[in-house]
């Protein structure tokens, strides 16, 4: 039997959510959550956190994304 991408795709969107629901249900008595994210709106980044560490660590896998994101799209034919 062969599995499409877009059935394994599905699937671990799937297992995604229910990890996020488990993982909410076991932290909902603790209240120290932090979080980070950075968004690349062109060349902007947009970065929200409430954490400083947490949001310098964001950045920092930001910008690695993106340099090889560009590194790649140079070597490419």
């Amino acid at each position: 039997m062969s599995v499409s991408l877009a059935e394994l795709g599905i699937v671990m969107v799937l297992v995604g959510i229910l990890l996020i629901a488990a993982g909410i249900m076991v932290g909902a008595g603790r209240g120290n959550a932090k979080g980070a994210a950075v968004v690349l709106i062109g060349p902007v980044p947009v970065a929200v956190g409430n954490d400083r560490r947490l949001l310098l660590v964001a950045l920092a896998i930001a910008a690695a994304l993106l340099a090889a994101f560009l590194l790649l799209g140079a070597l490419a034919p």
